[in-house]
């Protein structure tokens, strides 16, 4: 038998895995339809990434080609970096969605941050996706360790950072809550 004690960690890890493993499998399936071809958010990312960077660097482009499953950032018709389906965020958000939903809260309130941190996340994974660009330009040396370790990190604690929030404002919600009822 269960003790109640951890009752509610065995309800929240369950709900996440599940959901976890759900939105992953939908994922997976999506990607699985677009192949041999790039999928259509890594083709967003990609054209957002060019198109701001562009600002800077004119003789950027993007080149989609049928049949290849990722697509090539180009200067002056030379390939800097290759974006896979990996690099369009989607993963990181399935993450935190994931957990978002296994710590719940009001309705309202975890929609709001559903988008708010969503939209962070697509903003930081397109920073981050601009900066291995020019880092491949500019020290290309070291461009497996920005992308490997250093660029994934730093998403990764923006996503805890996320979290962490999301629980106090919880939290504080529901002792707020309690209070107001006692």
């Amino acid at each position: 038998m269960i003790s109640k004690e951890y009752k509610g960690v065995i309800l929240f890890l369950s709900k996440f895995l599940g959901l976890y493993l759900v939105l992953n499998l939908a994922y997976g399936l999506f990607i699985e339809y677009y192949t041999p071809d790039s999928d259509p958010f890594t083709q967003i990312i990609t054209s957002q990434v060019v198109f701001f960077l562009s600002f800077f660097d004119p003789l950027i482009s993007s080149q989609v080609i049928p049949g290849l499953y990722y697509i090539k950032v180009q200067h002056e018709s030379k390939t800097i970096i290759s974006v896979f389906e990996g690099c369009n965020g989607l993963n990181v958000m399935i993450v935190y969605v994931s957990f978002l939903f296994s710590f719940t809260g009001p309705l309202k309130l975890s929609i709001r941050y559903l988008i708010f941190g969503m939209g962070v996340i697509y903003a930081m994974n397109l920073i981050r996706v601009m900066l291995l660009y020019e880092v491949a330009i500019y020290f290309p040396q070291n461009l497996y360790f920005f992308h490997k370790y250093f660029f994934t990190g730093v998403l990764y604690i923006l996503v805890f950072a996320l979290w962490y929030f999301w629980v106090k404002k919880i939290t504080k919600v529901e002792s707020g809550t309690a209070a107001a009822q006692a």
